[in-house]
């Protein structure tokens, strides 16, 4: 009769338990399917949103809407999870923003073929790009059409965003897309933010008027800085007031003061020309006020084009009357040419062949490919860059304390070629000496930041002018200097199409140059936030296909087996526990 009873609460005690958990995970679930909450347990942190994006959404004044068209049950599983991730992402970007609103459509729901067609046609106009996907089944193949991308609201005003990023046409396999896809969805969103809400307000102008590259040349280069800043090109003529704004302070005497920069950022891309003292006195008072310039430069004449005409050139020191400006800024472009074991190959032709003219693509050492390996948020995790006829950079003392980082250098075989020199294609077919190779790690691009002192400190005649507005001494502020004015330059296609910047048209490879140019230009802008959400590192973790072959049945056997070994012992600790409270 006791232990009737004893079995009957038992029996109570053990349902009141199961009940009891029952519910508390049922109310656990509820609460927080209103709540979001996210761990990030990875080394990178890959989950977790850069300071400058929550600061992006926490500053939004009004209601940005996000229509995402990537939504369906025909979705295909990589696909699915991008949605996924892509609605994952936006619920954590609404923690930190109640003005952060979206709906997830389905472009297919409720249409026929005639009316998914027109609106299919109507995404593509607002800049969405429809792709086809085939499906497979016992009756044939079928092509559906689904849309990676969204459309952003703000104000009235919209642009599209595609969820589907291929690093600019480096990764090809689709499951690799999709990754890096999910990687950059904080990048390629945010962005499309910033571009609505106007948090970009830096104006960037390219200098004109000593020979640099072509608005053609450059022309990748400004359409990537417009998603951010505000895009110029500037001829100084040797007028002040193209970068400074003058005040007038007596018309009749045509008297006047300095005021303040028309721009944050110059960008100097391959000048040819010298520059006459007037515009360095411009540019010098244009930093010293706080202006910021990205110099791409070559100290040496050395062209490919001579080179595919002549099979041979000279290579010439190039005087583009710099060089005391660059020293009181504390670097030194040197007149010579940079060698490298890793290096593009291009494209030689050995001979014909029916007719037709047959190639084989040869390492040009002239043309190093620079791998970045400095921790610094410009260059972090960058891809490999390619250069032309790179020279070698030095830093040399200030009168003030300046701070200077290589953010760039050659591998650990690069040959130096003094200047003058003959270059020659003949070179290619020649085995390289690699004993000649004995240099490492040349700086070919450098960073200097602090209070710069100006050129014309000290003279009398500028000293005396310091009623315009004449600074002797800069406000806080940096360059950058690259040592190779073909690093932002684009290539063209056979119809004058300009390529992706860092597009090799020879190789079909694209290189880290736009990345590059992209780091450098927001670190100037002082939006350092932004580069780091492009740089993010994200580790792929692969398995080891040898220890996989290797370790493979026994891996299987304790799947299998251990989880029959655990319910066993349960059981038998279960049974001994249960005889014994009986027993009693």
């Amino acid at each position: 009769m006791k232990t009737s009873k004893n079995v009957r609460s038992l029996k109570r005690n053990n349902l009141i338990q199961f009940f009891s958990v029952l519910i508390i995970i049922v109310l656990v679930n509820i609460i927080f399917s209103f709540i979001f909450l996210r761990f990030d347990l990875t080394s990178e942190k890959r989950y977790t949103l850069s300071k400058s994006t929550i600061e992006l959404v926490e500053n939004l004044e009004d209601i940005i809407y996000v229509k995402v068209y990537l939504h369906g049950n025909n979705l295909p599983p990589d696909f699915a999870e991008l949605s996924l991730k892509t609605r994952e992402f936006l619920d954590e970007l609404s923690v930190y923003s109640k003005n952060i609103h979206y709906e997830f459509i389905n472009p297919a729901e409720g249409k026929d073929e005639q009316q998914l067609k027109a609106y299919y046609g109507q995404l593509y106009k607002q800049g969405l790009q429809p792709q086809p996907i085939q499906d497979v089944d016992a009756s044939g193949v079928k092509t559906h059409y689904i849309v990676p991308g969204a459309i952003i609201s703000y104000h009235q005003r919209e642009t599209p965003v595609s969820l589907v990023d291929a690093d600019d046409g480096i990764l090809i396999n689709r499951g690799d897309v999709i990754k890096f896809s999910i990687e950059k969805l904080e990048y390629n969103i945010g962005n499309a933010i910033r571009r609505l809400t106007g948090q970009q307000k830096a104006n960037v102008a390219f200098v004109k008027g000593h020979g640099e590259l072509s608005n053609a040349e450059v022309f990748s280069a400004a359409v990537a800085i417009a998603d951010f800043y505000k895009v110029d090109s500037v001829t100084l003529n040797g007028n002040i007031s193209t970068l400074i704004d003058i005040e007038i302070t007596d018309s009749t005497k045509t008297e006047f003061k300095l005021k303040e920069n028309k721009y944050d950022l110059l960008i100097i891309a391959k000048p040819t020309e010298p520059f006459p003292n007037i515009e360095k006195y411009i540019l010098d008072q244009f930093v010293m006020r706080g202006g910021k310039i990205l110099w791409y430069v070559d100290p040496v004449l050395a062209e490919m084009d001579s080179l595919q005409h002549y099979m041979e050139a000279p290579c010439l020191p190039r005087d583009l009357n710099l060089d005391d400006m660059f020293f009181r800024y504390g670097v030194r472009l040197n007149t010579n040419l940079l060698q490298d074991i890793n290096a593009l190959a291009i494209p030689i032709q050995t001979g014909q062949l029916a007719g037709q003219a047959q190639y084989k693509f040869i390492p040009w050492y002239y043309f190093p490919l620079i791998t970045p390996f400095v921790d610094h948020p410009i260059v972090k995790n960058l891809s490999v860059l390619k250069t032309e006829f790179i020279s070698s950079i030095d830093t040399v003392g200030t009168k003030t304390d300046l701070t200077k980082t290589v953010l760039l250098t050659t591998s650990a075989n690069t040959k130096i070629v003094n200047t003058p020199a003959i270059i020659s294609l003949e070179a290619l077919k020649r085995r390289a000496n690699y004993r000649e190779f004995s240099h490492r790690n040349i700086p070919v691009c450098v960073l200097v930041e602090g209070e710069f002192t100006s050129l014309y400190s000290g003279i009398g005649e500028m000293e005396s002018q310091k009623e315009i507005g004449f600074f002797a001494k800069s406000k806080p502020t940096k360059m950058v200097f690259v040592s190779d004015g073909d690093m932002i330059k684009n290539q063209f296609s056979s119809k004058r199409y300009p390529f992706p910047l860092g597009y090799d048209q020879y190789t079909d490879a694209v290189y880290g140059n736009k990345n590059f140019l992209l780091n450098v230009v927001n670190y100037l802008c002082d939006d350092e936030g932004i580069a780091q959400v492009r740089s993010k590192d994200f580790k792929m973790r692969l398995l080891d296909e040898n220890k996989i072959l290797k370790e493979k049945t026994f891996w299987q056997t304790i799947n299998i087996a251990l989880p029959l070994a655990i319910i066993l012992i349960m059981g038998i600790v279960f049974t001994f526990i249960q005889r014994k409270r009986f027993a009693r």
